[in-house]
């Protein structure tokens, strides 16, 4: 009996010293993880990485501070070391789904950073593998496409039936700058590519009929291509469907009008966009020079002191006012040499508020659509 009572004691001494020799070490693992965690919210980078070394020293299932440790590194700069940390957890066999994911999510990020886009697109489409409804997996996967200007890629993803999150004005835009790429490239023959392009174009008006870009793209084809007629219809319907942005196409539109002896009709189109929003000095300018050229004086007065009115800040409608009324030849030599000075291409995201002097339908900035408009 004695015997028996002595080997409970033991078994249970056993089993007590493995119980808190175990609680000892999740405790002490944690210690510093806490720590660690702490110290990045201090942004103490430095004692942050000690920390989450300190922490899986003692604990290696600690995958959440192995992540967080990766990304320390990649913010100082050392990629190699954080690439290395986040591909060594891959190949563990036990990782939850969504420890999963943050794994490939972070070597996304070192990726990108490093400028290896189609490597970051080869792991998300890891993290798609996992979960194919990740829509914030497909979204990165369309930014970094549309930064590649891979717009037929682009449009292959918005087909996809697990991607929710479509805008038809971003759907036509893919097809239409699929197509411009496809009539930019010279490896196939003129007539398969332009009938390619063609396609595409179609489709971007079927999913958007008063799609900016596919409108723009086609009229400079058709003009390229002699079709004057063609170019005229889709540089009418842009003005008429997108007055906002007529400054696209001003020059190119009175070039096309002027060959096709139908000049006669800017005026009046130019007038009924003018009157319905003054603030589009751009039009205002183009119909100002359509009366100079009439030798209209008063109505070229008309114009801009309606701009200048509008726009009470700005200098360049003052311009004109004072080179219109001035006959001295040498004045108006002065005036055209500080214009020239002023009037500059300057355009910018209503989304955002990036600027450029190049205008793009795709805001390098917030990759908002069709989004940059001339300003003053």
């Amino acid at each position: 009996m004695t015997y028996l009572i002595l080997i409970i004691v033991v078994l249970i001494a056993i089993l007590l010293y493995f119980f808190f020799q175990k609680h000892r070490e999740k405790v002490s693992s944690h210690t510093p993880y806490i720590e660690a965690l702490i110290a990045q919210l201090d942004k103490n980078d430095d004692m942050a990485v000690k920390k989450f070394k300190d922490a899986i020293a003692i604990d290696t299932d600690l995958v959440d501070a192995y992540i967080r440790l990766g990304n320390l590194y990649r913010k100082k700069g050392e990629y190699d070391t954080a690439i290395k940390i986040h591909q060594s957890l891959t190949v563990r066999t036990m990782l939850k789904r969504h420890e999963e994911k943050r794994v490939y999510y972070a070597l996304v990020d070192d990726m990108i950073a490093i400028d290896r886009k189609n490597k970051a697109i080869a792991f998300l489409r890891e993290i798609l593998k996992i979960d194919k409804n990740d829509q914030h997996a497909l979204e990165m996967i369309l930014r970094i496409q549309e930064e590649m200007g891979q717009f037929a890629d682009c449009a292959n993803i918005y087909e996809d039936s697990n991607f929710t999150n479509r805008s038809d004005t971003r759907f036509a835009f893919y097809y239409a700058s699929a197509a411009q790429n496809q009539l930019s490239s010279s490896g196939s023959s003129k007539n398969d590519t332009e009938k390619k392009a063609l396609s595409f174009f179609k489709k971007a008006l079927r999913i958007a009929s008063n799609s900016l870009t596919a409108m723009f793209y086609l009229a400079d084809h058709y003009e390229k291509k002699g079709d004057l007629k063609k170019a005229a219809e889709y540089y009418t319907k842009i003005i008429n469907s997108h007055p906002d942005h007529a400054f696209l196409i001003l020059s190119r539109y009175g070039r096309v009008m002027f060959e096709l002896d139908r000049f006669g009709e800017i005026i009046p189109l130019y007038e009924k966009i003018f009157s319905a929003n003054p603030k589009n000095f751009m039009v205002g300018f183009e119909l100002a020079a359509l009366y100079k050229k009439k030798s209209e004086p008063e109505r070229v007065k008309h114009i801009y002191s309606k701009l200048a009115d509008t726009f009470p800040d700005q200098v360049l409608p003052k311009l004109y006012i004072i080179q219109n009324m001035s006959a001295e030849p040498e004045v108006q030599q002065k005036v055209d040499e500080t214009i020239g000075g002023v009037l500059t291409n300057k355009f910018r995201c209503a989304k955002c508020g990036f600027t450029t002097g190049e205008h793009v339908f795709l805001c390098p900035k917030c990759h908002a659509i069709e989004s940059l408009f001339a300003y003053l």
